[in-house]
């Protein structure tokens, strides 16, 4: 009888181990996902951030397909009921959520600093408008795409080389773009985007921030049950080969006498 309850009891956590692998695979995927459709759609921003604000999306990408690799080595050592497999499966289990709370402490210990290398780097790189092809190409595409203009604000390009002289800021400025529409502002500045990149680029993160996060504790979680079902998997594993090992040893007594 209490075979029969140790193989249901088997079977039972395997199946919900599954699902759970199942849950974290997908969450895995959607990372992936988030990741490469932020660096598509800040392609351009990251030409003129640093390499530490660029590698934010490169992280959350890695991090997704890391899970994605964990949880296919886990349907396998599930299925196969290795030991282990599933000590292995456990382990990668337990480093990743303690590496995951300690880059969640990190980045919300250095988001106001963050802010602040953004803020630098995106009022240092302003000054190579019209020197640098490629940032040229990068300010003009971010400053149409989110409907911003300059750093913190359109004053930003009098900063300048390129605005210095006449007040001019890019015509990706320009609310209705039209040939010349960001020179000379000393009179008008009404079809001139007043908000500053960083603050647009901000905003749009914060309103990204919710799903990403939500995926990070749906992540979180399932690494959680993962972790404990697995333990629960060992031990009935480690039960059934002591019991295995009882009969074998009883069996080889009957066969001695």
């Amino acid at each position: 009888m209490r075979k029969i309850d140790s193989s249901k009891k088997l079977i039972l956590i395997k199946v919900c181990l599954y699902f759970i692998d199942l849950f974290y695979w997908v969450s895995g995927v959607v990372l992936l996902c988030i990741g490469v459709s932020v660096q598509m759609k800040l392609h351009d921003a990251f030409v003129l951030v640093n390499e530490t604000s660029s590698g934010v999306p490169v992280i959350i990408t890695i991090v997704g397909g890391v899970i994605i690799s964990v949880s296919a080595f886990g349907a396998i050592a599930i299925l196969k009921s290795s030991h282990t497999m599933i000590k292995v499966f456990t382990g990668m289990l337990l480093i990743i959520f303690l590496i995951e709370i300690i880059v969640g402490i990190s980045a919300y210990a250095y988001r106001a600093k963050l802010h602040d290398n953004l803020l630098r780097s995106f009022l240092k790189t302003l000054d190579k408008y019209n020197r640098e092809s490629q940032v040229t190409k990068g300010i003009d595409h971010l400053q149409e795409n989110f409907q911003c203009c300059g750093a913190q604000n359109y004053t930003d390009w009098f900063n300048t080389t390129f605005g210095s002289l006449s007040s001019a800021v890019p015509n990706s400025c320009c609310k209705m773009v039209t040939k010349s529409c960001g020179m000379n502002l000393s009179n008008d500045t009404a079809n001139i985007n007043q908000q500053g990149c960083i603050q647009k680029l901000k905003k749009w993160a914060e309103e990204h921030i919710a799903l990403i996060g939500g995926v990070c504790i749906s992540v979180g979680f399932a690494q959680l049950l993962g972790i404990l079902f697995s333990y629960m998997l060992l031990r009935l594993l480690n039960e059934d080969y002591v019991n295995l090992d009882h009969v074998k040893l009883s069996l080889t007594c009957l066969n001695h006498t």
